[in-house]
């Protein structure tokens, strides 16, 4: 097949999205949103929209007329446009057909609550899409409130490369200095302000842990404000930042080296951040979110916190650096999780075989069952 992706370049997640379906031997076409960062992953044929504008007021004006153009020269059996929101805006503009669309959370949970143009452009996009994927039921369900066609909805979960995330043979517990990793951005959608004042508490129980916080795709002011919080609580000794990895072998053995993995955004879809730590080996310590109900119970695959409590953030992980049945039951548990409904080698076939169908002009039928109904 000769697939079309309109996505950031810049994003992990796209980068093993071209990688994946180039190694399957289709003909891999990329137009970038953004600015690239770096070359593409060797194969794939890049556009970079970035190169004639980024002026904001008119760049998705231009933008579209130029995928319109990409497109009739390209001539992809499949557009596949990673997020509704910008990627999905300039797929539906430009009137090609098969277009799939896949929603990545925020697109759909944040931008159209957020702001009535973004709710329009949503409702626009999920009209024009032949076919629509998400990652968890809530996404599911919002985007059937914003008009997706339920028979062209599916929810198809993106899954975790499991050659490369996977655990060590021992507890990671058994380091001296115990670490807890936090996983997500410091960005206001992932609160670290409660992670920074949950750290001192952690340290007044477990004096010796150690905390690594990963500061790729940061937002600067926020990341001072983190650092400023860590400094008036006397905590900063105990804080490791850690820049951009470089792949994600690198990605992997950080997670390995962790006992506890934190994620408290106050909106997601179904991160793969969460489920790469836990097929490592990390139990998780989780915003309480509807997209993980599913594979992510509270006291059973890892520890469910409220939303913007530093306090019982700073228990959970206390807890489970504490104690070690629980933390070991949770481990297990979660390995089994990540195996039953994480396995990227049948959830990427899945995407493969909606192409193909797409691109053969018929109309997927998706499952019966959603990922974790039957539990």
């Amino acid at each position: 097949m000769r697939l079309c992706f309109i996505s950031n370049p810049n994003s992990i997640h796209t980068q093993r999205w071209v990688r994946y379906f180039a190694g399957r031997g289709h003909e891999v076409h990329l137009i970038g949103d953004k600015p690239p960062a770096a070359a593409p992953p060797p194969g794939i044929h890049f556009y970079d929209l970035t190169s004639q504008t980024n002026a904001r007021k008119l760049r998705y004006l231009l933008w579209s007329q130029q995928v319109r153009r990409l497109m009739q020269t390209i001539q992809p059996d499949v557009l596949h446009a990673h997020q509704v929101a910008s990627a999905g805006w300039l797929g539906a503009a430009a009137g090609w057909h098969p277009f799939l669309v896949t929603s990545w959370g925020s697109d759909l949970l944040v931008g159209p609550r957020r702001s009535w143009a973004q709710r329009q452009l949503a409702r626009w996009v999920l009209r024009q899409a032949d076919y629509v994927t998400v990652v968890s039921n809530d996404l599911a369900a919002m985007a059937t409130q914003l008009g997706a066609k339920p028979e062209r909805l599916e929810v198809a979960p993106w899954g975790v490369d499991r050659a490369v995330f996977y655990p060590l043979a021992s507890d990671s517990m058994a380091e001296e200095k115990p670490l807890v990793l936090s996983l997500r951005a410091i960005r206001p959608l992932y609160d670290p302000l409660t992670l920074a004042a949950a750290i001192p508490l952690v340290l007044q129980a477990v004096p010796q842990a150690r905390f690594a916080v990963f500061t790729y795709n940061a937002d600067p002011p926020l990341l001072a404000a983190f650092q400023d919080k860590l400094d008036i609580l006397s905590a900063a000794q105990a804080v490791d930042y850690v820049p951009p990895l470089s792949d994600d072998q690198a990605v992997a053995d950080y997670c390995r080296r962790a006992a506890v993995a934190v994620s408290i955004p106050v909106s997601d879809g179904t991160p793969k951040s969460v489920q790469e730590a836990m097929a490592c080996g990390a139990v998780p310590v989780v915003s309480d979110l509807p997209a993980l109900r599913p594979w992510l119970r509270h006291q059973q695959e890892g520890l469910v916190v409220p939303l913007e409590d530093s306090r019982a953030l700073a228990q959970a992980i206390t807890r489970l650096l504490t104690d070690d049945a629980l933390r070991h039951r949770l481990r297990r548990a979660g390995l089994k999780a990540i195996a039953q409904f994480a396995d990227q080698s049948v959830c990427m076939q899945r995407y493969e075989q909606l192409c193909q169908q797409l691109a053969a002009g018929q109309r997927p039928q998706p499952p019966t069952a959603l990922p974790g109904e039957d539990r």
